[in-house]
């Protein structure tokens, strides 16, 4: 890699590796990084780690907790606080999109916060989207006079959000380690594809498109070899193959030991 890309890997490998550093931090050299070797695939992802994931993003598995869904409500005089209800009580509407799992789209500091905040408690409470509205068509299909549900959320264990701020610093981990697997040459910096592969299996943990760029690529071409590929992979032996063959020759003893015990009978 050149001297400012590999200052960058350097820095990102160490930082990510000290839990001290913060988690921001690392990532805005990500993106420092991205924009060294023309990566828009991993300025995006540092970006979004940074600023919180929108509605329409898909959010990486790592940031998907389980947590049970609760509800505070006034039934006539009577309080009832932090009381557990079942998606199947929720309205039509909100039962495809709110369940008991949490994507949380936070950006870090704001994970670390909530992670942080009110250190006597362990858990925080997180409200989706629309909660006014579900909560009203619960108290309208109750046909209870006097039920008015005054907060609808999710109880999300800290333990949850510090997990997942571990996951990053894991994954920022990875990255940088399949990156000096896969991009060998110490003169040429990782193409976008190569950290666009390396993102992936960090990210999402598959490692069978890995690429690795030999030499030729810092002299105007790219030499590029599947190193997760099986050496047989182009041969006969595949698996259907493989299995057709077992099969004829299963049958064929079949055959061979149906005949030998005919002739037993009749001789």
């Amino acid at each position: 890699m050149t001297k400012r890309a590999r200052t960058l890997v350097g820095e990102i490998e160490r930082d990510a590796l000290d839990d001290s550093v913060p988690l921001s931090s690392v990532l805005r050299k990500c993106i420092a990084l991205g924009g060294a070797v023309n990566s828009d695939q991993l300025r995006e992802w540092a970006g979004k780690e940074l600023r919180g994931y929108e509605s329409e993003d898909e959010v990486p598995k790592y940031r998907i907790v389980g947590a049970p869904l609760k509800i505070d409500a006034f039934i006539g005089p009577r309080q009832i606080t932090g009381q557990q209800i079942s998606p199947n009580d929720l309205p039509a509407f909100a039962k495809k999109r709110i369940g008991e799992e949490v994507r949380l789209r936070m950006g870090v500091r704001e994970l670390e916060d909530s992670a942080n905040v009110k250190p006597e408690k362990a858990y925080v409470q997180l409200t989706p989207g629309g909660a006014t509205d579900i909560a009203r068509a619960i108290d309208q299909a109750s046909g209870e006079l006097f039920q008015k549900i005054t907060a609808l959320y999710w109880v999300v264990s800290k333990a949850s959000i510090v997990g997942v701020l571990d996951q990053v610093r894991t994954t920022l981990t990875e990255l940088v380690a399949e990156l000096r697997v896969t991009v060998s040459d110490e003169e040429s910096d990782p193409s976008s594809e190569a950290i666009g592969n390396a993102l992936h299996v960090a990210v999402h943990g598959s490692p069978k498109a890995r690429i690795t760029l030999t030499t030729a690529q810092s002299h105007g071409k790219s030499i590029i070899k599947n190193a997760d590929a099986s050496p047989d992979d182009n041969d006969d032996g595949t698996f259907w193959t493989r299995n057709k063959k077992a099969a004829f020759v299963a049958g064929a003893v079949a055959v061979l030991a149906g005949v030998a015990t005919v002739l037993r009978l009749f001789v």
